[in-house]
């Protein structure tokens, strides 16, 4: 994760410029060539970020593979989740797949909100782009630490319902029905949870965005 807050702080530092950027006293007479200079700008600035946050997403996925895999191995008790998965277990392959696909849902939900700044800033609003880029970092962050918590209800939930089922038992003897309802049950609450965090994004850019405004 040293890694991954360097990447978020050089996101800040770009951020930080363009905003600085974008208060600068404009001269009056100038009209057309300074906005098309601030479009260039921007434009290039906005690849910049794309090129991090690719590093960020790819940063991420390898993050959130061994992080959803960890959380499941706990919740089932220590499971060797990759032990099982060269014992040709398909039952816990479905399981760790599952747990995976639902991990990055919702973290890409966070992503996606940084990734709607970026247009802000190629086309020169940069006070927009930096709030929206801010609002995304945030919502990353949220996503992240929501992604372990929706995975870890969804099997606290499912172990109520489940009394007098053995959930480790069943997928370590290789119970592939076991294996691919959880697999589904994952996948499908990871949408529902990424679109919430998605709606968290676009309200929380809304209200830096007029924050934003009384300073500006």
């Amino acid at each position: 994760m040293t890694r991954f807050s360097r990447v978020l702080a050089l996101v800040a530092i770009c951020a930080t410029a363009a905003f600085a950027v974008d208060t600068l006293p404009v001269a009056a007479p100038a009209a057309a060539e300074p906005s098309h200079a601030k479009e260039i700008v921007g434009s290039l600035l906005g690849l910049v970020l794309g090129l991090v946050q690719f590093a960020v997403g790819l940063g991420i996925a390898a993050f959130a593979i061994n992080k959803g895999l960890q959380v499941v191995s706990k919740l089932l008790g220590g499971l060797d989740i990759w032990a099982e998965v060269a014992k040709k277990n398909i039952a816990v392959a479905l399981l760790a797949a599952g747990a995976v696909i639902s991990y990055t849902r919702v973290i890409g939900s966070g992503i996606d909100s940084m990734t709607k700044s970026l247009g802000s800033l190629a086309g020169g609003d940069w006070s927009a782009g930096v709030v929206g880029l801010i609002a995304g970092i945030v919502n990353l962050i949220v996503a992240i630490t929501v992604a372990s918590f929706a995975i870890t209800v969804t099997f606290k939930v499912m172990d109520k319902l489940t009394k007098g089922i053995d959930e480790k038992a069943e997928l370590s003897g290789g119970n592939i029905a076991i294996g691919a309802l959880y697999c589904g049950i994952l996948i499908g609450v990871s949408g529902l949870v990424a679109s919430g965090v998605a709606g968290i994004g676009i309200g929380l850019g809304e209200f830096l965005h007029a924050i934003a405004k009384l300073f500006i």
